[in-house]
């Protein structure tokens, strides 16, 4: 049965056992050093939840700005959240090795679908503790999934202010957590957040056009 990639996720994480997690989208490929080069890493560092390696599109460049795969370790989750969110990316973070308990009970398992719910675990997991980027290996995330394309924005659709924020959940999870942030950052943060809304009706339009 297709349960959706959302759900499957979460029992994926809920099923599994080891001390160390990471997610395996079946187009996606890591580099054969991947395990050990962030185990090694977690190991010596336990200020750190997860750690992944440099990535890219199959077929692409490396590019941190545009995977969104960097190292979020800044003195302040406010530095952290800020740095995560310079620009639409592709979330090459989310596919880090992390330490399993430090996601047990993680929102994602528990909270409603929606979109960009990655985006929400990776900004929850980062109040946990570091993200690291190594400078070896390699992760190659594939040209499918689920998550691109109208559809996937129409499946998440939950309520009607998503058809003028697609970004609702997301923006109001932003609006709670930066609620200790500095009126600058907590300015910055939510503009951002009101760009991915601008972003995602354009990228509609789009579709709807191209169709």
């Amino acid at each position: 049965e297709n349960i959706g990639a959302y759900r499957n996720f979460c029992i994926v994480l809920k099923l599994a056992l080891g001390k160390y997690f990471f997610w395996a989208s079946c187009d996606d490929a890591r580099s054969s050093d991947f395990v050990a080069l962030n185990v090694a890493f977690l190991e010596a560092h336990p200020d750190y939840c997860a750690s992944t390696s440099p990535t890219r599109d199959e077929g692409g460049k490396f590019n941190p700005r545009w995977m969104g795969d960097r190292a979020l370790n800044q003195d302040t989750y406010e530095k952290k959240i800020l740095t995560y969110f310079k620009g639409w990316h592709r979330n090459g973070i989310f596919y880090s090795m992390y330490r399993r308990e430090a996601m047990t009970n993680h929102p994602i398992l528990y909270g409603p679908e929606h979109l960009a719910q990655d985006w929400t675990m990776i900004i929850h997991s980062a109040k946990q503790g570091h993200f690291q980027k190594l400078d070896q290996g390699e992760v190659v995330l594939g040209k499918g999934g689920a998550s691109k394309g109208i559809h996937h924005m129409r499946s998440m659709r939950k309520r009607r202010i998503e058809y003028f924020f697609p970004h609702w959940e997301l923006s109001m999870f932003l609006l709670e957590i930066s609620k200790d942030f500095s009126a600058w950052g907590r300015a910055r943060l939510l503009f951002r957040a009101a760009l991915l809304n601008v972003r995602a009706n354009l990228m509609r339009l789009i579709h709807i056009f191209e169709a």
